[in-house]
């Protein structure tokens, strides 16, 4: 990946995440939203942006309005980034922070397990 691809991600990016937490005015949009990356095509024709979002009422109903506000975003992005053509916007819920939140509950679980058992050996 080029360096201008890699600039023009970062500054995608950067505008998307506040367009979505500063301008969207949908209340269905709640939580704290965080674009955790951006991949754009060479050609600046599409542009997929991965977010996450924490302590939603519903997090896909939220995404889905998201998804839903891809025009305006895509709108605001003109204004706030100057590219030759801004690319078309395709949003990906990322739940990776989820995924793993829920594999570090697991280990402490297992890790407490031990060291019940453990002790139990030792009180016999």
């Amino acid at each position: 990946m080029g360096n201008r691809i890699l600039v023009i991600n970062s500054e995608i990016q950067k505008a998307v995440s506040e367009i979505i937490n500063y301008e969207l005015k949908n209340p269905n949009i709640n939580g704290i939203i965080s674009v955790l990356r951006v991949n754009t095509t060479t050609d600046l024709d599409y542009c997929k942006i991965y977010v996450s979002i924490f302590n939603a009422t519903n997090a896909e109903d939220v995404f889905n309005q998201i998804k839903h506000s891809a025009g305006f975003i895509r709108k605001e992005l003109t204004n706030r980034v100057k590219l030759r053509k801004v690319p078309y916007l395709e949003f990906i819920l990322d739940d990776s922070i989820n995924y793993s939140e829920r594999i570090n509950d697991v280990i402490d679980k297992i890790q407490e397990e031990r060291k019940a058992t453990e002790n139990e050996d030792e009180n016999q």
